[in-house]
């Protein structure tokens, strides 16, 4: 059995993409108190048996003959279509109106050896965190490896001039468990957590997949 675990020198509680560790190790830790892309990865990908705290190792990473030789990409595209009840940053109830954006990234695996993270970001909704509408432009991402590849959707208020975009929320989805259609995501606080403010707060995607073909 194996196990990973963030390295002690990380004194700022950061955190290291889980994707790789997962192709092969049984026991994949991270720091809980830091809630960072990898652990919204993380959350997403246990969220898919439960939330229980175990997920079976994908079958094509168990087979005998050779995975690198076996695994064929996928075409993924996807439409923010809208969102709904989006809040204020930190769950505030008082406030301006937030100017919300979407930022749909890919968290992937190449050669069996790499980690690689594509973004696309959306135009930002100026004042409207109540249902925000997007013209739908496409996202297309190849997915190399469809057993560990991630969706990550994050949600920002978009920040003055000089200042930050303030995270709102977020949602991660693996790309095995990712349906086609036009699918409602539910969104999750910093802490990986749905209440009070974030019960309703979701986005709108439609989603497309297909297996790419190898040009000759």
């Amino acid at each position: 059995m194996t196990r990973t675990y963030p390295a002690g020198s990380r004194v700022d509680s950061s955190n290291y993409n889980p994707l790789l560790a997962w192709l092969g190790c049984q026991m994949v830790a991270l720091n809980f108190q830091t809630p960072d892309a990898p652990l919204k990865l993380n959350d997403g990908r246990f969220r898919e048996n439960g939330g229980c705290g175990y997920v079976l190792k994908p079958s094509a990473l168990m087979i005998k003959s050779d995975y690198a030789d076996t695994n064929e990409p996928t075409l993924l595209s996807i439409r923010v279509l809208s969102g709904s009840c989006l809040p204020k940053p930190k769950g505030q109830r008082s406030g301006e109106c937030i100017d919300p954006l979407v930022k749909v990234s890919l968290y992937d695996i190449i050669n069996l050896e790499r980690e690689i993270c594509t973004t696309y970001t959306t135009e930002v909704r100026t004042k409207n965190g109540f249902f925000p509408s997007w013209k739908g432009e496409e996202f297309e991402f190849t997915v190399e490896n469809v057993a560990v590849a991630m969706l990550l959707l994050t949600v920002y208020d978009k920040g003055d001039v000089g200042s930050k975009d303030e995270f709102i929320a977020a949602a991660s989805i693996p790309i095995t468990c990712l349906r086609e259609g036009y699918r409602s995501v539910q969104l999750f606080d910093a802490n990986n957590t749905r209440s009070g403010v974030f019960d309703f707060a979701s986005l709108l995607i439609d989603v497309r997949k297909k297996q790419a073909v190898a040009e000759i």
